[in-house]
């Protein structure tokens, strides 16, 4: 059973890998995955159909193709030594452990689940009710989530607007159809296209490095 993050968590004391994967319903793993180690961020894109946009000279300065079995496994020997694993809800962790059943109970046991809903309707009612009055009636997303909360001048963190109501399972479908249709060439997507995919990194990114800031924004408020 996990217990409460804000019990668990010592951001001085153990070293904490802050993970967020980017996926559409239908995806088995993970088509892109950024991962936070102290100031190391790195995006892995897992999915072989995005492989040419990882490797191009336009998505390779952000990103690098690594199969999602592979970083597996590297998160797992930072989890024997001793790290915690941080996901912004349980979909990272249900994807790790479908990747290592039997490593299932020992990835339960080192997982931060740092979604801050539930601190921030008991901490900031009136501020959570706020944020959720204000999502548009046909928002993607169906309730306040981690870029809202970042939205708060109070939290401190800043997400670029273009990124603000970005949908990255629309963004994976349209590049991987424009990759599909162009046999697998980054360079004769459109310009459009490509800049879709480096703002998909970017949010990926973004939704790491703002879950880190946000989770020591609470933390600082707990102690």
């Amino acid at each position: 059973m996990l217990k409460p993050w804000s019990i668990r968590l010592d951001l001085q004391a153990q070293p904490i890998i802050w993970l967020d994967v980017e996926r559409r319903k239908a995806d088995l793993e993970p088509a892109l995955s950024t991962v936070k180690r102290g100031e190391q961020v790195i995006t892995y894109v897992h999915d072989p159909q995005l492989k040419p946009a990882a490797l191009s000279s336009g998505g390779g300065e952000l990103a690098q193709f690594l199969p999602w079995d592979d970083l597996v496994a590297r998160i797992l020997k930072d989890v024997q030594a001793g790290a915690l694993i941080a996901g912004y809800s349980l979909t990272e962790l249900k994807l790790l452990q479908e990747a290592r059943p039997t490593d299932a109970e020992q990835l339960e046991q080192r997982y931060l689940n740092a979604n801050a809903g539930p601190w921030f309707r008991k901490h900031r009612p009136k501020m959570y009710a706020d944020l959720e009055a204000a999502l548009p009636p046909k928002a993607f997303m169906k309730k306040v989530g981690l870029t809202h909360f970042l939205s708060v001048p109070e939290v401190g963190y800043h997400v670029p607007n273009r990124l603000a109501d970005f949908s990255p399972a629309e963004t994976l479908k349209r590049v991987r159809d424009g990759l599909a249709k162009s046999g697998g060439s980054y360079g004769n997507l459109t310009q459009d296209l490509r800049m879709a995919w480096k703002n998909l990194i970017k949010y990926n990114q973004h939704d790491v490095k703002g879950m880190e800031h946000l989770t020591g924004y609470i933390h600082g408020l707990s102690r």
